[in-house]
């Protein structure tokens, strides 16, 4: 996507690549904003307006404050020549003023007494508006970061479901920054200062009027308040903004590091129906990375509250010491000014600054997402939405599936005249393919690099969709069959995926460690002939492989992706070059277990070894991605010439 001179928004069958956040260019705050609304469902929509509307509506409590404080103001200046007259009866106010107090009821108070009233109502009208709106921006914040982790899962959960074509449209990093930060900077940042500013624009529009009326000016004293208290608040928020940061960036990490391993582990996962696993891991990564989210925000939130409320009882403060050392109305006057300058411009200004700034930089830090919102739009059909699945899988069913053996599963595959052409190919990769795999027998697909054998099993798999033609296993189109008897198709890798922790999580990929069954982990290493090395020479299960299996050699890592595939004890199993990174005795070992497996197990398997696929009962030969030959391994031998000398090389 990205460019040295800047972004530019892809055609459809463009793969999405090089995603540069720093050079995005964002088409504006106002389209940003839309966008970011538009992420929300309907309904959660209305509750962010009603919200929204009610934080707005909250500046009606300041103008009555203000109002107050300038009557204040109004009743002193009337008092100052009331007492120039010697007249204290209150009759010198204005005939409003008058007539206004006179309907409330307090026509008949004297000057100093009005002015105490006055004052205290409109400290309590602003102390009150303070602390509701804090509590309403808290769980405007709380409700946005829900809705992150909402829209954060939504996205994964759909993402994970295209197939594989979609899936490598996008790079890690990439499908990681949009289903991550980027939700965050279009939900909890974008939005949220968005209500910000239309508060504050809100505020800032009635309170100035009153605020020009009044003459405000800051004095030496508040800026002495407003100096100390910042102070006090760098130390006492230091230490919990310090410990919810770190709670942030752990979770960020494991964030990331969940979805790179789904995105890794794609085929297996699929192939498996772990996705949802991965998804339900995900949802509570994100869910506690929303919760420290929302609280760093409502951190920033706290010293304008404090802030705001200190200003109101050093006024208060501040008025008894005016009244009990200077006249009524000088007092009065003095209170008036300082509220109406320190209160209601200064904090005002620096609100709407700081959410300027935070509005900006979240529109372009969200754009990823955006992109990825339209692009799952735009490539979304009845048939990806068909393959969302109804109910989440569970471990629980995944293994009770295990035990029973898969009883109305019958592994036979049916590949009928599929063709495939990737979007940016200039030829097909597969051209009116077609073939059939009984229960219990083996398939070899072979031929030369890039005659189309690995497409060929991604479609059989079901995680790349033909153009045209038909794939079933056991009646059913690949997905169907997954989501159905979740564990009864199992793949290996050419390059197995393997993730950081222990080898029983590597097997038993996706599996919580609670529904692991040690049994069935030991089984099929066994089977993959790496149980004696774990015994003899590390922690058995419990043996840490590293980042990507580096504590393994690559022939140790091949098999224990072979174990993987034989965990849930496999009715059909497709191998992709699996024996491509063993040594001959162990690929001796495994060819021993693929035929151990005969009659019991339908194997496809793609090889380049000819060792491997001698003994299949049915070789089929790619070459432009067409089956040249099928049969025999000594038929299609007869047939190709190239196949012929390839085996004769080998001694075969």
């Amino acid at each position: 996507m990205g460019g040295a001179g800047g972004l530019e928004t892809p055609e459809p069958d463009v793969p999405h690549r090089g995603l540069n956040v720093v050079d995005f260019q964002s088409p504006g705050v106002v389209p940003a904003i839309r966008k970011g609304i538009e992420l929300l469902p309907p309904a959660k929509r209305q509750l962010l307006f009603f919200a929204a509307a009610i934080q707005i509506s909250l500046g009606v409590l300041d103008l009555i404050g203000i109002a107050l404080i300038g009557l204040v103001a109004a009743v002193a200046v009337s008092g100052i020549g009331a007492a120039a007259s010697s007249d204290s009866s209150g009759s010198s106010l204005p005939p409003w003023v008058q007539n206004l107090l006179d309907n409330v009821g307090m026509g008949n108070l004297t000057i100093s007494q009005l002015s105490v009233a006055l004052a205290l109502a409109a400290v309590f009208i602003l102390v009150f508006k303070t602390v509701l709106s804090a509590l309403l921006s808290r769980r405007i914040i709380r409700f946005l970061a829900n809705r992150q982790a909402d829209v954060s899962v939504r996205l994964a959960r759909e993402f994970l479901s295209r197939p594989l074509s979609d899936v490598q449209r996008w790079t890690t990093p990439e499908a990681m920054y949009a289903l991550g930060s980027g939700v965050a900077a279009a939900t909890v940042s974008l939005l949220g200062s968005t209500i910000t500013i239309c508060s504050e624009v809100f505020l800032f529009t009635i309170v100035g009027i009153t605020l020009l009326a009044l003459d405000p000016l800051l004095t030496i004293i508040c800026i002495v308040l407003f100096g100390i208290i910042v102070l006090l608040l760098h130390r006492v928020l230091g230490g919990w903004t310090a410990r919810n940061a770190q709670v942030m960036t752990d979770a960020s990490i494991d964030t990331l590091t969940a979805v790179s391993e789904a995105l890794a582990t794609y085929r297996e996962a699929t192939v498996l129906n772990r996705r949802d696993l991965y998804v339900t891991r995900y949802e509570g990564l994100v869910g506690r990375y929303a919760g420290s989210s929302s609280t760093a925000s409502f951190i920033l939130e706290i010293p304008k509250y404090v802030l705001d409320i200190a200003l109101y009882l050093g006024v208060l403060l501040l008025g008894v010491v005016q009244f009990l050392t200077k006249d009524w109305t000088s007092a009065a006057a003095t209170v008036a000014l300082f509220l109406a300058a320190g209160s209601r411009i200064l904090p005002g200004l620096l609100r709407l600054q700081g959410a300027s700034i935070t509005i900006r930089n979240a529109s372009v830090q969200a754009q990823p997402t955006f992109f990825m919102s339209d692009f799952l739009a735009r490539t979304r059909t009845d048939a990806h939405q068909a393959r969302l699945p109804v109910e989440r899988i569970t471990a629980d069913q995944i293994h009770a599936h295990v035990v029973a053996g898969y009883p109305d599963f019958v592994a036979d595959v049916r590949v009928e005249s599929v063709t495939q052409i990737y979007a940016d190919a200039a030829a097909p990769a597969l051209i009116d393919a077609s073939f059939t795999a009984a229960a219990g027998t083996s398939v070899a697909i072979v031929g030369s690099t890039g005659a189309g054998k690995s497409t060929l099993a991604d479609v059989v798999l079901g995680v790349m969709e033909p153009v045209s033609g038909l794939v079933t296993i056991s009646g059913l189109s690949p997905r169907a069959a997954i989501d159905r008897w979740p564990g009864a198709i199992s793949y290996v890798p050419q390059a197995v995926a393997l993730v950081a922790g222990s080898v029983r999580e590597n097997v038993a990929l996706g599996l919580p460690n609670e529904a692991i069954d040690d049994d069935l982990v030991w089984a099929a290493l066994k089977r993959a002939h790496l149980d004696d090395f774990l015994i003899e020479n590390r922690e058995g299960l419990d043996t840490t492989i590293g980042e990507r299996g580096f504590r393994l050699s690559g022939g140790q890592r091949q098999r224990l992706g072979i174990a993987r595939s034989l965990y849930t004890r496999p009715k059909l199993l497709i191998l992709d070059e699996a024996t491509s990174a063993l040594d001959a005795e162990t690929e001796q070992a495994i060819i021993q277990t693929l035929q151990e497996l005969e009659g019991e197990v339908t194997t496809i398997t793609v090889a380049h070894r000819l060792a491997t696929v001698r003994f299949a009962d049915q070789v089929l030969y790619l070459e432009g991605g067409r089956i040249a030959a099928r049969g025999t391994f000594d038929e299609v031998r007869a047939q190709v010439a190239d196949f012929d000398n390839q085996a004769t090389l080998l001694g075969l």
